[in-house]
């Protein structure tokens, strides 16, 4: 009999399709719920709720009034959660329940990162919840060890009750297409969610920074701008277009990144473990990033890719021209990355993951 996992997550819990792929080839049936607009296969079952990603405890009380309705209707051996606020609603809604429920904190986001009384308070508010239900969890996993420490030092999960998994994985089967790396002009791409967090403002000063000291680089800037401040806004990027062009939201991510020449992800942000990071270095491009959670796991600094201090719009000039200037620099690390990204291979990453809902089915 066919084991049932449901895995429950928020607007992007479409990236669970290719994770679902590989655990409907190890017998599972899978069902996914989530609040993503995206096409799901026949051979998955998808169920659409609501699911407000802000602090908002009315909607979150609703939330919690439907995950209780659903799994009291529908039943599992499983639950395994994806994102933020699943990782500590859906064990708070199913308290009283048995089936095993399992999670994998992604990051920890932006409370963590910007300073601000309420934010100060948002923190207060997860550490509670995460205690509250820590007992009711099986297992938590992570992507990266500062994050398993937080959760420790913290006391938000029982003792030695989690696991590291590295990324969420990439298909490698899929990306045919390596970027050719021209060089002319010498193109740098950054992919992201545009918020403050993620340094785009370092970015585009970078930018500033190379093309005041002469050099003709062309910079691509893709992702959907997700703030509206003082911080990051459309007429910052406006008044920034003759140095970087704005493509905003891309299906075509791999496309795009194969008709560059390097990748800059200058993050400040809490990350997990950017995805973005394996898609550039399988398509074969050197990589610039910042020396902070999330990111650090992908590799060592000066091998397979090079890491900077955060919030450092000059060094992050000076890293730029460095690596556009020396071809051999930009082969060593592009061959290197591509090696390295076979370590987070989709199937290496399900393999794991299938291996710990196996035990956690078996344990019940």
């Amino acid at each position: 009999m066919a084991k049932k996992i449901c895995i429950v997550g928020g607007e992007d819990v479409h990236k669970r399709i290719p994770l679902s792929k590989y655990l409907i080839d190890a017998g599972y049936n899978v069902t996914i719920i989530g609040s993503s607009k995206h096409k799901f296969p026949e051979n998955t079952t998808y169920v659409s709720y609501s699911l407000n990603r802000n602090f908002a405890p009315f909607d979150d009380y609703k939330t919690l009034k439907w995950y209780k309705s659903f799994f009291t209707k529908n039943n599992f051996d499983l639950i395994h959660t994806f994102d933020t606020k699943p990782a500590f609603l859906v064990p708070l809604a199913l308290r009283n329940t048995k089936t095993p429920i399992s999670r994998t904190i992604t990051g920890l986001g932006i409370i963590f990162n910007k300073e601000s009384f309420s934010n100060f308070i948002l923190r207060k508010f997860y550490f509670i919840f995460h205690r509250i239900i820590k007992k009711r969890v099986s297992k938590t996993i992570f992507q990266n060890s500062d994050n398993k420490n937080l959760f420790l030092d913290k006391n938000l999960m029982q003792d030695q009750n989690y696991d590291i998994i590295y990324s969420s994985g990439i298909e490698l089967n899929n990306i045919k297409d390596k970027a050719i790396r021209i060089g002319n002009p010498f193109t740098f791409i950054c992919v992201s969610r545009l918020i403050y967090e993620k340094g785009i403002i370092n970015y585009l000063e970078a930018a500033k920074i190379c093309r005041d000291n002469g050099y003709n680089f062309k910079f691509l800037l893709v992702g959907p701008l997700e703030e509206n401040s003082s911080s990051l806004n459309e007429d910052i990027l406006k008044n920034h277009a003759h140095l970087v062009e704005w493509l905003g939201q891309r299906n075509d991510i791999l496309n795009v990144l194969s008709k560059s020449d390097a990748f800059v992800l200058p993050t400040f942000y809490g990350e997990g473990f950017p995805r973005v990071l394996l898609e550039a270095a399988a398509v074969g491009l050197p990589i610039i990033s910042t020396n902070v959670t999330g990111v650090r796991e992908f590799g060592k600094h000066q091998k397979d890719f090079l890491l900077i201090e955060p919030k450092n719009s000059k060094i992050l000039a000076e890293t730029m021209i460095i690596l556009a200037s020396d071809k051999q620099l930009c082969d060593t690390l592009a061959e290197d990355a591509l090696n390295q990204v076979e370590e987070f291979s989709l199937e290496k990453i399900s393999n794991q993951y299938i291996a710990i809902f196996d035990s956690l089915i078996k344990k019940q």
